[in-house]
């Protein structure tokens, strides 16, 4: 009896670990056309066809369209997290600085993850269940990005009030560039623009702006 329940679950084991892989498979699919196709148009007949996999396999793992949008979305925003958690061990070790971090953010909210995000947080704005499901998730984000400031904030402890607001104050600049590059496509442009605030934001955080009151 014992031998027979140990072959069960060794066959389980190869069983379990394609649909894991199917179901990690049909996520990135929609992700992508999510991406290229916007959020409105993405349906899920494309997500199982960019997948390689048969209808009836997405429904078995998704049975609708909106439990395979939050898990993709799920996916995403975690996926940028842990990527901004692993700067943050980084900035604790001193091998990241203040010009390379706005770099980094920079490229997260100028390539596919910021499109992506935009097309979920423009359909929240109406879809109180899309917007139920990721709040917790941007919560998660956000807490990771305030993680980077507390390493920064060791560096710089005279200041931790000013390194906060400085270093917020950058992921609002970037975020407000991500958007404008929808529609503009200078990179010479917005690379002028981070140059200027590399050069600003010490300033900001070493407190000589704003100038003193009289």
């Amino acid at each position: 009896m014992t031998g027979t329940s140990n072959d069960t679950r060794r066959q389980d084991k190869p069983a379990q670990a394609r649909s894991i892989a199917m179901r990690e498979k049909l996520i990135e699919a929609t992700l992508d056309v999510i991406y290229d196709r916007g959020y409105r148009s993405a349906s899920t007949p494309e997500f199982a066809s960019r997948a390689g996999v048969s209808r009836g396999a997405l429904l078995h793992h998704f049975p609708t369209r909106s439990d395979i949008i939050i898990a993709a979305m799920e996916r995403l925003l975690g996926d940028g997290t842990r990527e901004i958690r692993a700067v943050a061990e980084k900035a604790a070790r001193q091998e990241v600085g203040l010009e390379e971090f706005v770099e980094f953010l920079w490229e997260l909210f100028s390539g596919r993850f910021f499109y992506i995000s935009l097309e979920f947080i423009n359909e929240a704005r109406t879809d109180p269940d899309l917007r139920a499901r990721m709040m917790p998730v941007v919560r998660d984000f956000h807490a990771a990005l305030d993680s980077i400031w507390v390493e920064f904030e060791k560096q710089e402890a005279d200041a931790p009030r000013r390194m906060g607001v400085a270093l917020n104050l950058t992921v609002c600049l970037v975020r407000g560039m991500g958007v404008q590059t929808v529609l503009k496509n200078d990179p010479a442009y917005f690379a002028t623009l981070l140059e200027a605030w590399k050069a600003i934001l010490p300033v900001l955080i070493e407190g000589r702006y704003p100038p003193a009151p009289h």
